[in-house]
């Protein structure tokens, strides 16, 4: 019976029992004789294995499969530790760049007010001094018109920094940034109006007499307002530039890779200066 079994093509020789044993297994635990004998030949001749030496592989690929779900279980722990702690110092930085922000605009907001007040006052204490009717004596000079045309700017600037400073709403840290660069360069202005004010309103009071006093004030002030406004706008110009090459940079990344996303703490970088 079982030299016909194995003549069948579809046979499969070394088919497990519930008990995990294969047919010649179960022909070696069979007593000893002469038929038992000539069935394990023949289970032999056509390939037919004992149970262990069938599962061997088939354990080692077991063992093997699970070291390499342990490792991968392993490297996604740590993965996700990682990125937990990549999210934690991302959310470190993003509350100091707000509370940075909400300083700028803190400082922006009280220089304004100082600004304001002096340009303000100025208007009532006219250099050169007024006559009986309250007429500047030297409205006529064209560095008194100078004087008035750019204290009239810084004043009217610094009050529009003002009225944005107090109706404006914390929101968005980008929008936000991007408000306090437009502020910061409204200050510029008022900075440079003020500037401007004050040289002439010292022609007014000793050009006449002293205009070398007058010509030094030009020349040490117009030094000082050029080389740091020229430095600050150095610093913007390279701090975007920066900003859109990095841009680039991290779009170039995510176009090449699909496997691979950026964390927010990647977009989040500060540089030891910048300027806004």
């Amino acid at each position: 019976i079982v030299v016909e079994l194995l003549r069948l093509p579809d046979i499969n020789v070394n088919a497990l029992t519930r008990d995990h044993k294969t047919a010649l297994d179960i022909a070696e635990g069979l007593p000893f004789s002469e038929e038992s004998s000539e069935i394990g030949k023949n289970l032999a001749r056509c390939g037919a294995v004992r149970a262990n030496e069938l599962n061997q592989p088939r354990d080692e690929l077991r063992k093997t499969v699970t070291e390499i779900k342990k490792d991968v279980h392993t490297q996604l722990e740590q993965t996700r530790r990682t990125n937990k702690n990549v999210h934690g110092i991302a959310k470190e930085l993003r509350k100091l760049h707000r509370e940075g922000i909400n300083n700028a605009t803190n400082s922006v907001t009280v220089v304004a007010v100082l600004f304001a007040t002096v340009a303000f006052a100025a208007i009532f204490t006219v250099p050169g001094g007024d006559d009986d009717k309250g007429v500047a004596v030297v409205v006529t000079h064209a560095s008194f018109k100078i004087f008035f045309i750019f204290n009239a700017i810084a004043l009217f600037t610094s009050l529009a920094v003002v009225v944005v400073q107090i109706t404006l709403v914390r929101g968005e840290t980008k929008s936000e940034r991007r408000v306090v660069g437009v502020i910061n360069k409204l200050m510029w202005l008022a900075s440079v109006c003020t500037s401007v004010a004050f040289i002439a309103s010292s022609y007014i009071v000793v050009g006449r007499h002293f205009e070398w006093a007058a010509i030094l004030v030009t020349v040490v002030g117009g030094l000082i307002m050029a080389g740091v406004l020229g430095t600050m706008t150095y610093y913007v110009v390279k701090s975007k530039r920066s900003r859109t090459i990095k841009k680039k940079e991290r779009y170039s990344r995510r176009s090449g890779s699909t496997s691979w996303h950026h964390s927010e703490f990647s977009e989040s970088e500060i540089n030891p200066i910048y300027a806004i």
